[in-house]
């Protein structure tokens, strides 16, 4: 005697007619509408007191008041994952919505990075300018070589013999005198600069979907309850 194995599609039974699922199972299906006794995964509220038995298994994982309404799976758009959490995975809870379809980078996510810039300064050029110079007018100068702060004086002048003697402590000045007709020439300085690096980019956001193939998801609302064991 030859034993046949029939597979059956978990929506029909035998004799054709629909079979039962277990409650709040999700299926993945192949054609755009919701089968009997399924609900479309799209989030919808629906009421307590028509669904107790699903209510029970679902609670307010995917929304609801839990008063008076609960929801379902929203799936639209959406992958399903695995809860917990996974090994070196941080964790996710039943009905927790996260991602995102695009993401926009800022200069915090970049690494550091240097940018280069190229100035060429030209500088002032040289302008003469007149200047006028501090002498001591009193007596002789009284020393031959100058400290700092010290003034220049005539040369001093002892028993009617010129001495080398051009300078003056301070202390030793009674008067000053300006004297003029010194012209110093500046050395070419540098006139001034200002410059900017300008930003570039335009933060546009970019998609970060992964390829995918969009298909339907429909819950079992009605059929039987799960057991755990």
């Amino acid at each position: 005697m030859r034993v046949f194995r029939v597979f059956l599609h978990p929506f029909q039974s035998f004799r054709g007619r629909p079979m039962e699922g277990y409650l709040g199972v999700i299926e993945a299906l192949g054609f755009n509408f919701t089968p009997l006794h399924y609900g479309a995964c799209a989030g919808a509220l629906i009421a307590i007191s028509q669904n107790t038995a699903l209510f029970s298994l679902l609670g307010t994982a995917f929304g609801g008041d839990g008063r008076s309404t609960f929801g379902l799976p929203e799936l639209r758009g959406r992958v399903p994952m695995g809860f917990g959490a996974g090994p070196g995975l941080p964790p996710f809870v039943m009905g927790q919505k996260t991602g995102t379809e695009t993401v926009t980078l800022n200069s915090t996510h970049l690494p550091a990075h240097t940018h280069a810039h190229t100035y060429t300064a030209s500088g002032g050029g040289g302008t003469p300018a007149a200047a006028v110079v501090e002498v001591a007018s009193n007596s002789g100068g009284k020393k031959a070589t100058p400290a700092d702060g010290d003034y220049i004086a005539g040369p001093g002048n002892a028993f009617g013999a010129v001495q080398d003697n051009l300078f003056l402590a301070p202390t030793d000045v009674t008067s000053t005198a300006l004297i003029g007709g010194v012209t110093v020439t500046g050395g070419g300085g540098f006139d001034s600069a200002a410059f900017s690096i300008l930003s570039s980019g335009q933060n546009y956001p970019f998609p970060i979907v992964q390829p995918s193939s969009v298909i339907n998801f429909a819950v079992c609302m009605q059929g039987m309850f799960p057991s755990r064991s």
